[in-house]
């Protein structure tokens, strides 16, 4: 997990604004390895493509093999980080044991949340949401949606950005989080 936690660090901005959270990285089998953090697009990267696709108004984030420098300084300047509730892949587990291995790192997922001290947090995962929003409230974190959200998948995507757009909207999140779902960075030809 050296790989998915080095790339994740590199990316962390000095203060954390808005905290995504999602289930786990991916396992890449006999694949490349893949991440939210990755420094290339993969055609796999659904919640990163959702991410910018939510906050910055991008779709697409740009094609596969593009790299996604410029985004990820976006991110990171604009106070939003990613961590996942279980530290190693789940993906590829049965559900009972992919259920299991959310439901024994909830404690851990709060305590690291809450050390981060975000201003809001958002879930990026419905199965996740069940499992650790009760943990999140418990710790003192502001939870900026009351529903799960769906994983960034497919026909999913257009719903998950939605979602995001309305729970940085919410007028009970400080406004310079609410201002951060109406910013925009439009696609540059050849950048991204």
């Amino acid at each position: 997990m050296d790989w998915y936690e080095d790339l994740r660090r590199r990316w962390k901005p000095n203060a954390v604004r808005v905290l995504l959270i999602g289930e786990s990285a991916p396992d890449p089998g006999a694949t490349e390895r893949r991440f939210f953090y990755a420094p290339m697009l993969d055609r796999r990267d659904n919640l990163f493509r959702g991410v910018v696709a939510a906050l910055y108004d991008a779709i697409p984030p740009g094609r596969t093999g593009q790299p996604k420098q410029p985004w990820l300084e976006r991110l990171r300047a604009d106070g939003v980080y990613l961590i996942d509730l279980v530290p190693f892949p789940v993906d590829k587990l049965s559900p009972s044991d992919r259920r299991r291995a959310r439901r024994e790192h909830v404690a851990a997922l709060a305590a690291q949340a809450k050390a981060l001290k975000p201003g809001i947090v958002i879930v990026c995962h419905g199965p996740t949401f069940a499992d650790i929003a009760p943990a999140l409230r418990a710790a003192g974190l502001t939870l900026a949606h009351t529903v799960p959200l769906p994983f960034p998948l497919g026909n999913h995507r257009i719903a998950f950005v939605a979602g995001v757009r309305a729970a940085l909207a919410r007028p009970a999140l400080p406004p310079r989080d609410q201002a951060l779902a109406r910013a925009k960075l439009p696609a540059e030809p050849g950048r991204f």
